[in-house]
């Protein structure tokens, strides 16, 4: 029998942990082989989904080991959005035959819908293999399985200020109201992971609680690459380690 013709795909990639856990799970998956990861940025710099610094997500597709493409514009909007979206899957099924966009959505019927509709419109396919997961049970697996994540904003309005800046664990997750989803995925928090099972070298990050920035009902911690020549030293120890 012929070799098995994989199916090029993108991946939707906003930094946080089910974003990563999302191309985790696509490695393994026979069907499919993963062009690049897609994020959305500001002109200055700042992943929109997130609102930390572009930096930071190119280090980890670094560490990954997968090409990063960048939707740029100078603000979001919906229609910037749109546009940007359309126009990088027209890229990528001219250059590589993709068709199809994976996200990591987990149950939100409106947000699969407004993207399936989106999508089909211009002749492209949404995948979501998180779809319908019990998210008690995937944040758990997350800490579990070893993903190191930084959670970096929440919604004022539903967790505390003691909640931000910390690192997935446990007992985090544990301490989490009742009214919270353990993953987030109404907004309560986001994260940033900076190692995990698919990364070849953890991302040094420096994470400055004393710098809290508030947009609306939302707090975002300071969060930032180490100095260079830390990163550097670092990741030659561990290359240095492997060899």
């Amino acid at each position: 029998m012929g070799e098995t013709v994989l199916e090029n795909i993108v991946v939707a990639f906003s930094s946080g942990k089910d974003s990563v856990f999302l191309v985790n799970q696509l490695l393994k998956d026979q069907r499919y082989k993963i062009i690049s990861l897609v994020t959305t940025c500001t002109d200055n710099g700042n992943v929109t989904s997130h609102h930390i610094d572009e930096q930071l997500v190119e280090k980890q597709a670094e560490a990954i080991g997968l090409p990063l493409y960048k939707i740029k514009m100078s603000e979001f909007t919906t229609e910037k959005f749109e546009d940007g979206l359309i126009s990088t899957m027209v890229y990528f099924r001219a250059h590589f035959g993709v068709t199809k966009i994976a996200y990591g959505d987990l149950f939100l019927e409106e947000v699969k819908t407004y993207k399936e509709k989106l999508l089909a419109k211009h002749g492209f396919e949404l995948l979501l293999p998180l779809w319908g997961q019990d998210t008690k049970t995937l944040a758990q697996q997350m800490v579990e399985e070893g993903w190191k994540a930084a959670v970096i904003s929440i919604d004022s309005t539903k967790l505390s200020s003691g909640f931000l800046g910390k690192t997935l664990t446990k007992e985090w997750l544990e301490a989490l109201p009742s009214d919270v989803d353990p993953c987030g995925e109404y907004g309560e928090y986001h994260t940033f992971v900076y190692h995990g099972p698919i990364f070849k070298y953890p991302i040094p990050i420096e994470i400055d609680n004393k710098f809290i920035n508030a947009i609306d009902r939302w707090k975002f911690v300071g969060i930032k690459l180490k100095s260079n020549d830390l990163y550097k030293n670092k990741i030659l120890a561990i290359i240095n380690q492997n060899e």
